[in-house]
């Protein structure tokens, strides 16, 4: 069995790479394996070829490109079964790619990856876009951009859909503007996938992986002021005063904002 420690500093080698060109399937391994590591992740990979070869056989290169994404939608979201886990959101399960490859359900960014990583093999260039409270993918020019849901079985929208899904979630209206619709970049989805699993281990008080989440965030981008305020929390949790005192003070450095900053130098001075 590998030594975790070395899947932590083969995710930092990967993100520690200047500019976005990230392998995002492989240091979400890396996160997986870090945390469970015992996983194959050379056999996670060869799964996304094996799913891209199947697509491929049936797929005509030539077609419209709305008939490919159809395509794939229909092998990864009806035959492979891809979807969303309704039934239990917040397992910790549908943060980790692995074993989404193998359960077929997850959460609407690691079903997003699988279609990126299976659409990229053959060609698809598929970009994730941050709806509120929803990740879906966008493809094709930006005057006439094609929507897939793979939380839905890679259902197809509109932007008209996109703004009913998004009022569902949140039960009320919400105003979608062009800044909704523009793809987050490559460090903005590890961090965002690692939030997730952050927030997950949060909510079942296991502060030791929570943490991992926030060292790997700090990874990606060691100036997310909201992330360094949890992670101070997490020290304080668990009885780490003095790097929770460094967190806040580096989150004043990043976020001084006079109300803010009452509060946080009150909490200083309490740790």
């Amino acid at each position: 069995m590998e030594n975790p420690c070395n899947h932590r500093q083969e995710f930092s080698d990967l993100v520690g790479k200047l500019g976005e060109d990230l392998d995002l399937a492989l240091a979400a391994l890396y996160i997986a394996a870090e945390d469970n590591p015992s996983i194959d992740i050379y056999g996670s990979l060869n799964h996304l070829d094996q799913l891209a070869h199947e697509v491929s056989t049936s797929l005509q290169a030539d077609s419209p490109l709305v008939e490919q994404l159809n395509h794939l939608s229909l092998y990864l979201g009806v035959k492979e079964g891809f979807h969303g886990n309704k039934d239990d959101y917040y397992n910790p399960d549908n943060s980790y790619f692995d074993r989404v490859l193998k359960s077929r359900t997850g959460i609407p960014i690691t079903l997003s990856l699988v279609y990126m990583e299976v659409g990229a093999r053959l060609g698809i260039t598929l970009e994730p876009i941050g709806l509120p409270g929803h990740l879906i993918l966008r493809c094709g020019p930006s005057n006439q951009p094609i929507f897939i849901d793979p939380y839905h079985r890679g259902k197809i929208l509109l932007i008209e859909d996109c703004e009913a899904l998004v009022a569902e979630i949140f039960g009320r209206h919400v105003e979608l503007t062009d800044d909704h619709f523009h793809p987050i970049s490559r460090r903005q989805f590890l961090i965002r996938l690692l939030s997730n699993l952050k927030s997950t281990y949060i909510q079942r008080n296991d502060y030791q992986k929570a943490l991992a989440a926030a060292d790997r965030i700090c990874l990606v981008d060691p100036n997310q002021p909201d992330n360094l305020k949890q992670r101070a929390w997490l020290f304080r949790q668990m009885g780490q005063f003095s790097r929770a005192i460094s967190d806040l003070r580096n989150y004043l450095k990043l976020r001084p904002t006079p109300e803010d900053s009452k509060k946080i130098e009150a909490e200083i001075a309490s740790l």
